[in-house]
């Protein structure tokens, strides 16, 4: 297999490179633009699932050609150009990112990348059948991740199964989807992001910027309602970290749209997460709610509402709620506060004005509770026994990224973005965001975290994301127990947390296409400041047979008694030892080159 993907990227990496395809990419520009014109009304019947078929793109693009203003016309006209041009184009794009800590007064190491790739759009019948794909590799000189933003998702679906060719790092890189149908009807499969709801890149269900899943998705979209239901196989991490990959698990996702008025629309939406078995239950059109009950109730359920109210031309105030978990007879007998509620909520306004270089002016709120998107799994399904090394087929993430908000549980996000097209092969993008996040684990009581700490290693992250599930293995009953903790809201109520405040700028601009090919150009900036870097980390990581109870009440630790509660103090000061405030300064440039 080895000999077999180092051919292919010997072969691919001198004559191809990555450019997103509008058919493939649901976070590419061209979705910003769509929602501009739906929200002054040039276009309606959207599809509710991003990315869309090539017969939706067309017949958006031909409608924005014929009534839409100067600046939309040429801003539509480049993409027609793009998705009627040939079936195939090869390119490559080459990037570079500095990242430069304040307290250094030089560069750290330079994190340089390849992307060579083939892509394209073909279609058959009319566009009855259309195939959007971006295939090819990427390399890299280090890992990635060390040179993401915090909190932040990578852009590319490069993750595993590396092969090495001197100092690069090379990973398959490919996407396609399959589209049959018309365009208020029609059936999408291939392996893809995918994105829903009106927040595009920080959806709180299916998020555009989300790792790539095997998807199978149905859609149809009318002037007054629209459905869309997906079926996807996602990949299983260790329940402990999010570290390595098993197959058999999988995702089911179904929302229906109904449009009261042209201002107005009202969305009901369900994903369910599961594993370890196909069911064809989540194929039907029926509420996941119910069809889970078959099952035993062993499933991840997940529920929301998405309403979308537009009171002027260009203007669109969203609300999405997800819920998780919620004890409503807790919240109508304790109250708000003192209630289970595991939930995400974001609402915002978003302005799109007309024939104006300003295309698009966003501020959004987001709140994700504690223990959102967590879930528990066990090692069978007779007990509630948790173990380490286990995978979680059950929790809202795709082979460890979150599927949803990219925002660890009890976290809220202030978020403002501007997008410029002063002229339509010139993108400026502005952005500035401040979020809260707290540690989950410090509001907990002693026992709890003392039960935490006298685990073994590897069974429970107390890190406060998203492998932090609020249940304690049970191997007497069929479900594990959860903490009295999780009952109550405690929600950002800790008294140490980590701020993030972060600043930044981009831009990215397409040379005329030339017989010999077209040179993009790309460099962004992003100004980050963590306050606080360390709530992050696990307060009370499990020591197995290092505490040991004495039996008066005391444990011993490292050759000394101590008590529960100055235990658990031990280690919360020694979690606190570890905060410290980072300034970070992310420099990047790019250059693609496509014929």
């Amino acid at each position: 297999m080895k000999k077999i993907f180092a051919v292919l990227c010997f072969s691919l990496i001198f004559v191809s490179g990555l450019f997103a395809q509008v058919s493939v990419d649901p976070d590419d520009t061209f979705y910003s633009l769509v929602e501009s014109w739906e929200l002054r009304g040039l276009i309606n019947e959207v599809p509710p699932l991003r990315p869309f078929p090539i017969a939706n793109i067309r017949d958006i693009l031909q409608t924005v050609i014929e009534k839409g203003n100067e600046r939309d016309v040429k801003n539509a006209q480049m993409y027609w150009e793009k998705v009627t041009g040939k079936p195939w184009n090869v390119s490559v794009q080459l990037g570079a990112t500095y990242k430069k800590d304040a307290g250094r007064s030089d560069f750290g190491e330079i994190l340089f990348s390849i992307f060579p790739n083939v892509n394209g759009d073909v279609t058959l019948f009319d566009s009855f059948v259309s195939m959007g794909y971006d295939l090819g590799l990427a390399g890299y000189n280090h890992n990635t991740q060390d040179y993401l933003p915090i909190f932040e998702n990578d852009g590319h679906d490069a993750r595993r199964n590396k092969v090495s060719l001197g100092a690069l790092d090379l990973f398959l890189e490919m996407n396609d989807v399959v589209a049959i149908g018309k365009k208020n009807i029609f059936a999408q499969t291939g392996i893809y992001r995918s994105g829903y709801g009106p927040f595009i890149g920080s959806g709180l269900s299916l998020n555009d910027n989300s790792y790539h899943r095997t998807n199978f998705s149905f859609t149809t979209v009318n002037p007054k309602w629209s459905y869309t239901q997906q079926y996807s196989a996602i990949g299983a991490t260790f329940s402990f970290d999010g570290g390595f990959i098993a197959p058999d698990k999988y995702l089911a996702f179904h929302a229906l749209e109904f449009k009261f008025v042209p201002q107005v629309s009202l969305a009901y939406y369900e994903s369910i997460v599961f594993g370890k078995r196909l069911d064809p239950s989540y194929l039907m059109p029926v509420p996941f709610i119910v069809a889970q009950e078959i099952g035993g109730y062993n499933d991840n359920l997940q529920m929301g509402i998405a309403l979308k109210v537009k009171p002027y031309s260009g203007i669109l105030w969203a609300t999405d709620i997800f819920v998780d978990d919620f004890d409503i007879a807790g919240f109508f007998s304790r109250g708000l506060l003192d209630t289970r509620l595991f939930a995400a909520f974001k609402t915002g306004l978003i302005y799109t004005p007309a024939n104006s270089f300003c295309t698009r002016v966003s501020l959004d709120y987001t709140m994700i509770m504690p223990y959102t998107y967590t879930h528990a799994d066990y090692t069978d399904t007779t007990t509630g026994t948790i173990t380490a090394g286990m995978y979680n087929y059950l929790n809202y993430s795709n082979n460890g990224i979150p599927m949803g908000s990219s925002y660890p549980p009890n976290s809220d996000r202030l978020s403002f973005e501007l997008d410029f097209l002063p002229m339509p092969p010139l993108h400026i993008k502005l952005t500035s965001t401040f979020l809260r996040h707290g540690n989950i684990n410090e509001t907990i009581s002693d026992d709890e975290a003392l039960a935490y700490l006298m685990a073994g290693h590897g069974i429970y992250s107390t890190d406060g994301g998203i492998n932090n599930h609020p249940l304690m293995s049970n191997p007497s009953g069929s479900t594990g127990t959860p903490i009295a903790s999780s009952n109550k809201l405690n929600f950002l109520d800790q008294d140490n947390q980590m701020y993030v405040l972060q600043e930044g700028l981009g831009a990215e601009y397409s040379l005329k296409k030339y017989p010999w090919g077209q040179l993009t150009f790309s460099v962004s900036y992003l100004f980050e400041w963590i306050r606080n870097k360390g709530v992050d980390a696990d307060i009370f990581p499990g020591q197995g047979s290092g505490i040991t109870p004495n039996g008066d009440g005391t444990y011993q630790y490292g050759g000394s008694p101590y008590s529960g509660s100055d235990l658990v103090n031990l280690f919360k000061n020694q979690w606190k030892g570890g905060f410290r405030d980072v300034i970070n300064n992310y420099f990047s440039i790019g250059v693609k080159y496509q014929y």
